[in-house]
Formats: structure tokens, C-alpha cells, sequence
């Protein structure tokens, strides 16, 4: 067993290499190596679903499809087989992304030899990002995937694809990504890497214990997966940020940079980002040589949510322009898969993978950001060929992976490739540079746009969003931060004054909203806050002319400071006559939101999406939809506190006359049923009649007809929305 993390990359060799491409391949491999898993199953994950579909279509083996159904029954057939699962203890902004784990559903507690456990041990905002899946001791996956429920995939990456849904059935845009299987002394090799994680994350040594027994005797390499390469070494290199007795381990930066110095003909690069500031200087300097390869690379059009474009793409927007004023030569291309026919987001390449002159492969979990440089736990696997032979098989990889983008098989690139490189060589005596050629020719074939096909990636972003951004290194740091480090960044910044301001303000509001939040629920300020201790204590304000002008303000006040609305509707209700009352609590309540948009758009939407969220982002798409029908609903059914509604209108391009408009109607039927059901709950209160009785029933039913039709009318203009996209 290891002891330590290794200090240096460790080669080990494989019988067998195999690459898989695309979700399709990949679920289906472990699947079957799964069905032949005798001693143990570890997985270590950055995402993982238990519910996700490992087999889609085809016919039915007996078997389950879904994963965690399948671990159970594969536990149930083998009576020594053990099942570890060592899942990323997940920052709380990827809850609502994630498969619940709490709240009486945790699908990994299904049989006393399975044991999952989630890692923790990292510093602060640093992640266990790697993607291994380990069987037996006799073969194991490494690369981009996780077991997630956004991956799976076919090469085709057709617009409409109907296996591809997440658990729910819902629909997601096409996905890239590649992982290695290896067998031999470095499936060995990654078990002991898994070890050392299971018991860095405090698991105990039970990992330690089942993998002293040694490999199964069994061979779970999936039938029908052809390798790659035979008897080849493969290069470990991973990535730890120090954290307790465990030092820092760069060795996936510093393999990027020998083999980006190391390429001569060309670089063909995948991944999901493009930030990393030491491997892209690297890739400069490459491109001011005069003698430099050709460089090439796929990114996604945007990288992921809201948030991670208006942080990630910026600094991947400066990237760009760094390399382009270091492209002298004309050798660098950028392009961007594009999909056809999609009704919501853009192919996602997740792929992070290098070929180098076709004599390296290099596939892993690092994505070429600062993270996986120095803070995220990453492992990468490299080859290098040794002959023409590896040199064609490598090459035959890359002809794979570009085909589905070319229109073409990946034998007809081969070809086109193979034709280019000798015409240049030709035309200039000495070593051809074709593959950039290659790639611009057969896109020029796909003129008609139908099929999924490559273009060229601008990768600008907004001015403004270069201006709000903080610092790079704490959007993208490249090793852990600590509180010391967080406030130099920020004073040093000469242009960070505004981000400074503004985040310290918003800090503020924010920890002011916590604690009344804390108050209202934990002091005695929560009893005093009820409806009737409000209106005893403000009785002198009824039958006086400064009474309602002073209850709008403090209506207005109190729901700026996070008081619930309907609350502060109520207590409007049982302070005041009926009518009285309404026109408090409407006029209070759009004064609350005219001044809490204000206060939105002066925090800008960047950072109220660093505060809160995705969240932010799913509430300021369904404000941004359909103007006034939408505030109009979400002010009748609330998708979002009240108080946080108003502050994402203030980042939206909402015109005034909606936004009032909207919010005096919708929130009109809500005060009118909360004050039928206040002056209900008074005379009940007084007189437990039937006429009472009555007034109160009608203000419940008329408060949950409010909230039917609220629904109704959401999900009638999502289906609307969804039949024009349509």
C-alpha cells in the first residue's frame, strides 16, 4: 500500500490500453465490467447518480441498467464481491444539481458491503475531482467522466437523441468526453492511488483490507472493447493542493509542460476550459517559434452555468487573446462543437485530453485551469508511442475523435489528413503541417449547417463582465486560500476599489439578512413578530392620518430587511380596516420592490450569482422570459423569497412599466385573500360562528385557488415557451 502520495509521476505498464469515447461506450463498459466483478468495486467521483442508465436501448439482459440497482445486484450474485464509493463532499452551490443524499433518501445505503463514503479532506473550496472506477484489482477507468447524470452521450451528438435524459426524463444538450481503461500493473497502480484517497478521507482501512487479498482470478475487461495499445508504459500524474500532513503534488502541470515543449508537428487539445495561466504561456511560447507545431484546440462554446460564463469564460477570453498576439505564424485554430436544431444550450465538451505529434495520448480529470494546476485532486494517464505502429494507433484515436465533427468516418479523415500532410511537405521541403489544413477543407464541406459541425470560437465576452470580475486567482486559483491570501488579492488590485465597495456592502446585506433570519427564529423578536402582537402593539396608529403612511414605510422597511411579506400583509390586515389595509400592504409592497431592484442592480448580477448561487440564474432566466406574464405569476406564486425576486429584477433587462405594473396586479389577489383570511381569523378569534367560520374558509380557499392557478399558469407558459422553441 502506498503510505504517501508520490512526489514524482510513477510509470507503470499495461497489458492492455483502451480508449473510450463518448457516454455510450463508456456506461456500457463499466456495466459489463461491473456484471464480472468478483472481489471489489471502488469508485472515487467528483458527481455520481444512482439512478443514471449505464445500458440505453439494445436488449434486455436480465441485468439492471441503472447503477446503483446494478451495484446491488451484482453484490447479491457475488457473495465476496465489496463496493466502495468515495463520492466529493460537494460545495452546498451543487446541492440542487446533485442526487439527494438526505432527507430519508440515500441510495447508497442498500446492502451492508457497500460502503460509501464522501471526501472532505481537501482545503476550503478545493474538490476531489477525479474519475476512477477500479474492479478487481485487474483493470480500471480513468479520464473525464463522471457516473453523473448530465454524461451520457452517442458520438453522433444528435440534436435529438431520445436516450439522452437525466433520471427525471428530462432532455440535456450533447456531451463529450473521453476515459482510459487500463489493465495490468497500472490498474494496480490506480487501486493504490484509490486507497491512499479512502483513507486520506478518514474511511478507515476497510479499502486496505479487501484489496490485500490481491486480483481476481476473473478478467472484467468489458467484451468487446478493442485495445488501443498492448504492453505499453503509462505515466501517472496527479494533482494535490497541501492540506494537513499531505504536501503539494504539480505533477499534472509539469507534464503539460514537458509535452507542450516536447511537440514539434502539432497539439490537438480537448477541454472543458482554457484558464490555466502556466500551461498557456507555455503554448505561447510554442506558437513564437518559428519551428513550433501547429496548434489546435476544442473547447465548449460556453463552459458551463451562468456563473461559470461570466467568470471562467473571462479569463478564458484573455487566454485567447494571448495566444492569438503570440500566434505569429498562423498556426493556432479554436473551435467550438455546434449542434444544430438544439432548443436549449450548446454541446458541452468535458474531454481532457492532449495527442502531441501522435506519440503522446494523455486523457485525465485535469482540466487546463488553475484549479487542476495546484487545488482540485485530479489524475491524468500519458503514453508514448514507441514505434509507427503506436504512432498510427494514436493517430487513429484523433481521426475518431474529430470525424463526428467532420461529417465523415474516421477512415475518410485518415485519408483526407494523409493527403494534406504530403502536399505540404511538397510545397515546402521539409516536415508537412496539414492538420489545421485538414480540418478547415472538410469543414468548408458542411456548408449547409444540418449536421454537427465545428466553428471557428470567437471566445469575447462583455466589456462590463471584464470589468466586474474580481481577481482571476480567486475566481481560478492554483492552490488553496486562505483568508490572508483572499484580502491581499483584493488590495492589490489597483482596479478592485468598485468590487471592493460593493462586495463589502453586499456582505453586509447579506449577513444582516442572516441574522434576522436567526432572530425571527430563535429569539423572542419571533413572538413579537407575529400578526396580533403587531397590531396590539401599533394600535395607535388606527383612526389617525400619519397611521398609514407610517405603516407603508415600515411595510416597505421591514421587507427590505427580510421579513416575510406575507407576514407584514397580515399584520396590515389586523391593524387596519380592510381596505386600509390592502392599500398599506400594495403600497408597501411596491415600494419594496422598486427600492430592492434599485438595490440590485447597483450589486450587479455577477455578484449577487457569487453569493446565492445557481439559484440566481434559474430565477433570473424565468423573470427574464416573458416580461409582465411572468412577474405577474411569480408575485402570485413566489419562486423566490420576496425580498430576492426584487434584487435579481434589478440585473434583468426588465422595462419599469412591467415591472410595477406586474407587481401591483399579481400581488393584489394575495393581499386580498390574506386579508379575508385575517378578517376571518379575527372574528373566529372573537365569535366562533358559522359566519366566521365562513369568512375564514373562504380567505384558505381563495389563498390556495391563488396558488393553483399561479401554478397552472407557470407551467402553461413553460409548455408555450417550449412548443415555439419547438
Amino acid at each position: 500500500m502506498l503510505e504517501h502520495l508520490p512526489e514524482q509521476p510513477r510509470a507503470a505498464q499495461a497489458a492492455r490500453l483502451a480508449a473510450l469515447v463518448d457516454g455510450e461506450a463508456y456506461f456500457a463498459a463499466v456495466r459489463a465490467s461491473i456484471l464480472r466483478a468478483r472481489r471489489r468495486i471502488i469508485i472515487a467521483a467528483w458527481d455520481l447518480h444512482s439512478r443514471i442508465l449505464l445500458q440505453r436501448g439494445g436488449a434486455d439482459d436480465g441485468h439492471p441498467r441503472e447503477l446503483g440497482a446494478l451495484l446491488i445486484h451484482q453484490l447479491a450474485r457475488e457473495p465476496d464481491l465489496q463496493v466502495f464509493i468515495l463520492l466529493w463532499d460537494y460545495a452546498p452551490i451543487y446541492a440542487l444539481e446533485r442526487e439527494p443524499l438526505f432527507f430519508g433518501h440515500d441510495p447508497w445505503e442498500g446492502h451492508p458491503r457497500l460502503y460509501f463514503r464522501k471526501d472532505s479532506a481537501h482545503p476550503l473550496a478545493a474538490s476531489q475531482h477525479q474519475k476512477l472506477v477500479a474492479v478487481d484489482g485487474r483493470i480500471a477507468y480513468n479520464g473525464g467522466f463522471d457516473l453523473g447524470q448530465w454524461r451520457w452521450d452517442t458520438p453522433a451528438h444528435r440534436a435529438e437523441e431520445p436516450h439522452r435524459r437525466d433520471p427525471k426524463g428530462a432532455p440535456y444538450p450533447p456531451f463529450h468526453d473521453v476515459q482510459l481503461l487500463v489493465d495490468g500493473d497500472a490498474a494496480e497502480a490506480l487501486e493504490q492511488l484509490l486507497i491512499t484517497r479512502w483513507q486520506r478521507a478518514g474511511a478507515g482501512s476497510g479499502l486496505a483490507e479487501a484489496c490485500a487479498t490481491g486480483p481476481a482470478t476473473a478478467d472484467p475487461w468489458p467484451p468487446g472493447v478493442e485495445p488501443l495499445l498492448r504492453d505499453i508504459p503509462v505515466t501517472i500524474a496527479c494533482t494535490f493542493p497541501a492540506h494537513g500532513d499531505m504536501p503539494e503534488v504539480r505533477e499534472v502541470e509539469r507534464l503539460y509542460r514537458t509535452q507542450i515543449a516536447a511537440a514539434r508537428r502539432f497539439l490537438y487539445i480537448e477541454n472543458q476550459y482554457l484558464t490555466a495561466r502556466v500551461p498557456v504561456a507555455d503554448l505561447c511560447r510554442s506558437l513564437r517559434r518559428s519551428d513550433g507545431p501547429e496548434i489546435v484546440i476544442l473547447l465548449p462554446k460556453q463552459t458551463g452555468s451562468w456563473l461559470q460564463q461570466r467568470t471562467m469564460d473571462v479569463i478564458r477570453a484573455r487566454r485567447l487573446a494571448s495566444l492569438r498576439r503570440a500566434d505569429r505564424h498562423g498556426r493556432l485554430k479554436v473551435y467550438c462543437p455546434e449542434v444544430p436544431g438544439l432548443v436549449e444550450g450548446t454541446p458541452m465538451v468535458h474531454a481532457k485530453l492532449l495527442i502531441a505529434d501522435d506519440r503522446i495520448l494523455r486523457v485525465g480529470s485535469a482540466n487546463l485551469s488553475d484549479r487542476s494546476m495546484g487545488l482540485d485532486s485530479e489524475c491524468d494517464l500519458s503514453v508514448k508511442a514507441r514505434d509507427a505502429a503506436e504512432q498510427s494507433a494514436i493517430a487513429a484515436l484523433r481521426h475518431r475523435l474529430l470525424a463526428p465533427w467532420l461529417g465523415l468516418t474516421p477512415a475518410e479523415v485518415e485519408r483526407q489528413e494523409a493527403a494534406m500532410w504530403e502536399q505540404d511537405r511538397k510545397q515546402d521541403g521539409e516536415q508537412g503541417r496539414g492538420l489545421i489544413a485538414t480540418i478547415e477543407q472538410l469543414r468548408a464541406r458542411l456548408t449547409d449547417g444540418s449536421a454537427p459541425h465545428l466553428v471557428a470560437l470567437d471566445g469575447r465576452v462583455d466589456p462590463d463582465w471584464q470589468r466586474q470580475m474580481p481577481d482571476e486567482r480567486l475566481v481560478d486559483p492554483d492552490r488553496p486560500l486562505d483568508p490572508a491570501r483572499v484580502t491581499s488579492l483584493i488590495a492589490e488590485d489597483p482596479e478592485a476599489t468598485p468590487v471592493r465597495r460593493r462586495l463589502t456592502a453586499a456582505l453586509g446585506i447579506l449577513a444582516l439578512f442572516l441574522t434576522l433570519a436567526a432572530l425571527w427564529r430563535w429569539t423572542p423578536l419571533g413572538s413579537w413578530l407575529n400578526p396580533r402582537t403587531l397590531a396590539t402593539a401599533t394600535a395607535s396608529m388606527q383612526g389617525t392620518l400619519w397611521g398609514p403612511p407610517l405603516a407603508t414605510l415600515g411595510f416597505a422597511l421591514a421587507s427590505l430587511l427580510a421579513v416575510p411579506v406575507t407576514l407584514l400583509i397580515l399584520a396590515s390586515a389586523l391593524l387596519f380596516d380592510p381596505l386600509t389595509g390592502m392599500l398599506v400592504s400594495l403600497t408597501g409592497a411596491t415600494l419594496s420592490a422598486a427600492t430592492g431592484r434599485e438595490l440590485g442592480a447597483w450589486l450587479g448580477r455577477g455578484l449577487l450569482e457569487r453569493l446565492a448561487g445557481p439559484s440566481v440564474s434559474r430565477i433570473a432566466h424565468r423573470l427574464g422570459q416573458r416580461g409582465l406574464l411572468t412577474i405577474l405569476t411569480v408575485r402570485i406564486v413566489p419562486v423566490a423569497p420576496f425580498a430576492v425576486l426584487n434584487l435579481v429584477a434589478g440585473v434583468l433587462p426588465l422595462r419599469w412599466r412591467d415591472y410595477l405594473l406586474g407587481t401591483l396586479i399579481g400581488m393584489l389577489p394575495g393581499i386580498l385573500a390574506l386579508t379575508v383570511f385575517a378578517e376571518g381569523l379575527i372574528a373566529v378569534l372573537g365569535r366562533a360562528d358559522p359566519r366566521a367560520l365562513a369568512l375564514l374558509l373562504v380567505g384558505v380557499l381563495a389563498l390556495g385557488g391563488l396558488f393553483w392557478v399561479g401554478r397552472r399558469v407557470l407551467a402553461s407558459a413553460s409548455e408555450n415557451e417550449k412548443e415555439k422553441g419547438d
